[in-house]
């Protein structure tokens, strides 16, 4: 086998025969890491198929015969695709081009009937500078340490984002990297953003991807951005990302404005495991201040929502702001831990929208730790938010159970300041609070305010929405109809509010032997909701018990 010293005096050789060897010594020097055997191909995939291009790593064209395309000296390997192969030797230099074509190939090999083998980019501990990078259907990327293999953005990085995908369907595996943004551009780091091949305008996004022990670090832009539903005025709204798994990722905002994860339009069927999103801290007016904004940011886009989106094992901290769901449904945070907050966990409706606004639906919030996640408790942060709240709710469907809260000085938390567990508005129309098993190291950390509803009467109806605790305000009125969402088997407890009210044994309301009952002010009726049919509805309401002045009658 006839060695030589690298790539560029490959280029200068023309094969004899088909499979004929050459030693290569090196990608640029002998010795760098980046050499290897290379195979004389004549086959037509290698002249004029997908494998024709020179990438300057695996396919090598001959230039000493101009204009013809005989052959091409093709890298024999086995494995992984290393990014030595390109001559990206992790020395702080800009390997951008170095990557692209190591993924480019790997892509190729990716294809239903590929002539070569491995769709894996390997990448080797060191530092590597890179501005941006086009991710593609079928590829992985695979660092050696996420301790030691360092992704860092280039001198001159004016790009919106450091990683994008390519349109379609992408499905892809990431894992084992550091990704550190440099604290010089506004650029975020990952954008999956789904759009559409022109032969398939319905399908496009991040599709049954993981992306896995990542940390991500120095971007003033968005983390990780989840961008779908596409334009929907050309026709291509319904593009999600969707079935993926983010797994020990961490994340960590670099200014106040951005958000370590932000996921709009159509998201679905992904789950967050073991992440961390975290804000950060710095000295304003000579004072300790936390990040402005919200760490983690979802919202609707148009019609388009994410749902069934699970946090499970998480942490959100050091920021004014840690979740911030607007119209999102299915939404499950599950014993995660939230830290050095001011509000954590913000739900609402798409209000902005006036014609067509939607609540937040089925959002649970359970077994969570919330320490100093309340106008960030018994910490100093005069700068931060200060009358916050563990959980604010509007206009949604939310369920608060079996979460526990604590702060760093119960005995200097200022309780008198607005600082609550639960601060539930504009419920009583659209949406609902179900809370219990919660806990607290002390028990004024748990003061909740909105979980009981203000009501009135409409056309002897009232609409409950999802709240089980209602007081019924307004003139005298007389109640035929009730409307709630809750379920069968759950309770509803109604007070007369100021004036009486009166529930006639009509329509979906069953008084058992009363053809009538009124509660005057102060007085309280639960009924519980049954399935059975009454007439046209649905549903019953069935009265339990009743409490009238020192009476309770069941």
């Amino acid at each position: 086998m006839i060695e030589i010293a690298n790539l560029q005096t490959l280029r200068g050789i023309v094969g004899s025969t088909n499979g004929e060897l050459y030693y290569v010594k090196g990608h640029t020097n002998p010795g760098d890491g980046g050499g290897g055997i290379f195979m004389w191909r004549t086959e037509y995939i290698f002249k004029t198929g997908i494998y024709q291009n020179d990438n300057n790593g695996t396919i090598i064209k001959t230039t000493s015969i101009p204009g013809q395309s005989i052959g091409r000296w093709v890298r024999q390997y086995e494995g992984y695709i290393n990014v030595l192969f390109f001559g990206a030797f992790g020395k702080t230099q800009d390997y951008t081009s170095a990557f692209q074509n190591a993924i480019d190939y790997a892509s190729l090999n990716a294809l239903n009937d590929p002539e070569l083998k491995g769709s894996v980019v390997y990448i080797p501990n060191g530092n590597y500078r890179i501005n941006q990078l086009l991710l593609k259907n079928g590829i992985s990327i695979l660092g050696e340490s996420i301790t030691k293999t360092f992704i860092q953005s280039t001198v001159i990085h004016n790009v919106d984002y450091m990683f994008k995908i390519e349109v379609g369907p992408v499905f892809l595996n990431l894992s084992n990297f550091s990704v550190f943004g440099r604290n010089e551009t506004n650029a975020g780091c990952f954008l999956f953003e789904a759009q559409p091949l022109s032969t398939d305008p319905y399908h496009g996004g991040l599709w049954n991807s993981k992306i896995n022990d990542i940390k991500i670090s120095g971007f003033k832009g968005h983390g990780i951005y989840l961008k779908g539903s596409g334009n929907s005025a050309s026709g291509n709204g319904n593009l999600p990302n969707q079935f993926n798994i983010f797994e020990n990722v961490r994340v960590s905002k670099a200014s106040d404005y951005s958000n370590a994860l932000k996921m709009e339009g159509q998201n679905g069927q992904i789950s967050f495991i073991n992440c961390t999103f975290d804000g950060f801290t710095y000295t304003e007016n000579d004072v300790l201040t936390y990040s402005k904004g919200h760490n983690i940011n979802i919202k609707n886009k148009l019609q388009f929502t994410s749902a069934v989106i699970s946090f499970i094992n998480c942490t959100c901290q050091s920021a004014n702001y840690g979740f911030y769901i607007e119209w999102a449904e299915n939404i499950t945070i599950d014993n995660c831990w939230f830290e050095n907050l001011g509000v954590a966990i913000t739900v609402k409706s798409n209000y902005s929208d006036a014609v067509n606004e939607q609540p937040s639906k089925g959002v649970t919030i359970t077994n969570n730790r919330f320490a100093n996640a309340s106008g960030f408790g018994s910490l100093i942060a005069t700068n931060n938010i200060k009358t916050g709240q563990c959980i604010s709710v509007s206009k949604s469907y939310v369920s608060v159970l079996n979460n526990y809260s604590v702060v760093t000085n119960p005995d200097s938390q200022d309780y008198s300041a607005g600082n609550l567990f639960l601060l539930a508005t504009n419920n009583n129309l659209m949406g609902g609070i179900t809370i219990s098993g919660n806990t607290f190291q002390v028990n004024k950390l748990g003061k909740t305010t909105g979980v009981m509803q203000v009501i009135a009467v409409s056309n002897n109806t009232i609409d409950c929405s999802g709240n089980k605790l209602l007081f019924v305000s307004g003139s005298t009125s007389i109640v035929k109809t009730i409307k709630s969402s809750i379920n069968a088997g759950e309770y509803l407890t109604i007070r007369a509010n100021g004036s009486s009210v009166t529930f006639d044994n009509t329509n979906n309301i069953f008084l058992t032997l009363k053809s009538s009952l009124t509660l005057n002010n102060g007085e309280i009726a639960t009924f519980v909701k049954i399935d059975n049919s009454v007439g046209s509805n649905y549903e019953t309401y069935q009265l339990v018990s009743v409490m009238k002045g020192n009476t309770i009658v069941t």
